[in-house]
């Protein structure tokens, strides 16, 4: 199951501090093929302090997952496919990260 947040960063911090071992999407708001990066639920670029601004889901849409086949399937509907981050590296992860524990801080 996808959940996506656009403007809605309480629903996303949420999302995130639920699913630890999850998968999330970032992309523009309007989704185009060209810009979908797959980070780990814990990658620090995508949770705690926005680096950039002051909010997550205010530039950029979140689409989130404990299932990354889910999101792979979520790029082809929008044409494109996912690209990894580079610091997280989700692909090394498995599919599907729900035997692991991971706290995120807030």
């Amino acid at each position: 199951m996808i959940e996506e947040f656009v403007d809605d960063d309480g629903g996303y911090l949420r999302w995130l501090s639920a699913n630890p071992a999850g998968f999330v999407v970032n992309a523009y708001r309007r989704p185009t093929p060209d810009y979908l990066v797959l980070h780990a639920a814990t990658c620090r670029t995508i949770f705690g302090t926005p680096t950039r601004g002051r909010r997550w889901t205010a530039d950029y849409l979140k689409a989130c997952s404990p299932d990354r086949s889910d999101l792979e399937r979520w790029a082809r509907e929008v044409g494109g496919h996912l690209h990894p981050c580079g610091r997280c590296r989700p692909y090394r992860l498995g599919g599907s990260r729900s035997s692991q524990t991971v706290a995120i801080v807030h």
